[in-house]
């Protein structure tokens, strides 16, 4: 069983953190300050991406288990951890269908304000891991035409068929972005996305950057995007920043859809990611007698007063279970020079945000088409 002697410190913005509280003495602050004299004593710390975990954190602390709570893992240095022989642990695609139903809740967005059907476009999606191969099955459901570019995938993996070089990618109607942030190796990803490519852009095309800020060069897409001629540029939605929180304020004002990175805030992906720290950290400290993370189930009855056509129905309600529009219009507030702090307070303050299958909707005068759509997408 756990006790107090048991030391924890955690990034206060992790949910669940309640559940460590009862085997454990636990300490949180915010992820920006950790240092090696706030852990020194601490067996355990708890992380998420905005907290840099490597030798000039840990050395001469006694930690001996790192969990982020987090899908990604480039702000980790895993060699580090291997050679101190320190525990790690994170959560891979806890967050994917969060993911998801951001790009999902952008296009509807999108589609509403120009007057498009979304399902009709060709999709590129770049990085078939958790995240973006949970993409390419929701559009193959849903019959959507799509390709995918991962050099890291061969022809056995079930979406082979779809595989295509990254040229290829680059010349659909929506490139949506779901790779890790690499700056070495054989297929680095740091700005993969960089001038040329920028100025490649068709315009009317759609560019979503969910992943990490860097795969895209912000200050060649700020140049892009600060011309007159709207009707040339393409539609950008960012939810991920260079140098955040300090980002890039043209950018912050050009593009289309700017959120705080949030797009994996879902209360259910944040208590998937807390639950999978949270077995991995009682298993490596023997806490064979400690409850396993509670489960919450809810469901809540979502009415929409939706259009006639199919297509005014399905938006209406993925902008009904998520309103990425009011993300947008938040962060666009923060267009100031304490712009820093107002970034970092949004993800900190950041409302409870559901996913659909929270959602109970009353398909009554629904069309069939839009149901199947609905419910493909998670929609009760």
């Amino acid at each position: 069983m756990g006790s107090p002697d048991l030391q924890i410190v955690a990034d206060e913005n992790i949910s669940g953190l309640e559940h460590f509280e009862k085997f454990a003495s636990l300490i949180k602050i915010p992820g920006r300050d950790f240092s090696a004299s706030i852990i020194k004593h601490a067996d355990a710390i708890l992380v998420r991406s905005v907290t840099r975990v490597d030798q000039a954190l840990l050395k001469g602390t006694s930690v001996k288990f790192v969990g982020s709570t987090t899908s990604g893992i480039d702000h980790v240095d895993t060699g580090f951890l291997d050679r101190q022989k320190i525990s790690f642990a994170y959560a891979p695609g806890s967050n994917a269908n969060s993911v998801v139903q951001y790009v999902m809740a952008a296009m509807a967005l999108l589609s509403e304000k120009h007057q498009f059907d979304w399902r009709d476009l060709r999709m590129g999606i770049i990085g078939a891991g958790n995240i973006g191969g949970l993409l390419a099955s929701y559009l193959d459901r849903l019959g959507i035409q799509f390709l995918i570019y991962d050099p890291f995938l061969d022809t056995g993996h079930p979406l082979a068929k779809h595989l295509v070089s990254f040229e290829q990618i680059l010349v659909q109607d929506l490139i949506s972005l779901h790779t890790p942030l690499t700056k070495s190796g054989p297929y680095p990803t740091w700005h993969l996305i960089d001038s040329p490519i920028i100025e490649q852009l068709r315009p009317g095309s759609i560019l979503i950057n969910a992943a990490r800020g860097a795969v895209v060069n912000n200050h060649a897409l700020a140049a892009r995007l600060n011309v007159p001629e709207q009707s040339l540029l393409p539609h950008c939605v960012l939810d991920v920043w260079e140098n955040e929180p300090d980002i890039d304020l043209d950018l912050l004002r050009l593009a289309e859809i700017t959120t705080s990175h949030i797009a994996g805030y879902s209360y259910e992906g944040k208590e998937q990611g807390t639950a999978q720290i949270y077995q991995a950290l009682t298993e490596f400290f023997d806490l064979v007698d400690v409850c396993s993370y509670p489960v919450n189930s809810q469901k809540k009855n979502l009415s929409i007063a939706s259009g006639d056509k199919p297509l005014q129905q399905i938006n209406q309600s993925i902008l009904a279970g998520y309103g990425i529009q009011v993300d947008h219009m938040q962060l666009q507030q923060i267009l100031k020079p304490d712009s820093k702090v107002s970034f970092d307070l949004m993800r900190k303050n950041y409302p409870l945000r559901r996913e659909f299958s929270y959602y109970e909707l009353d398909y009554t005068g629904y069309s069939e088409e839009a149901k199947t759509t609905l419910q493909i997408l998670g929609f009760n």
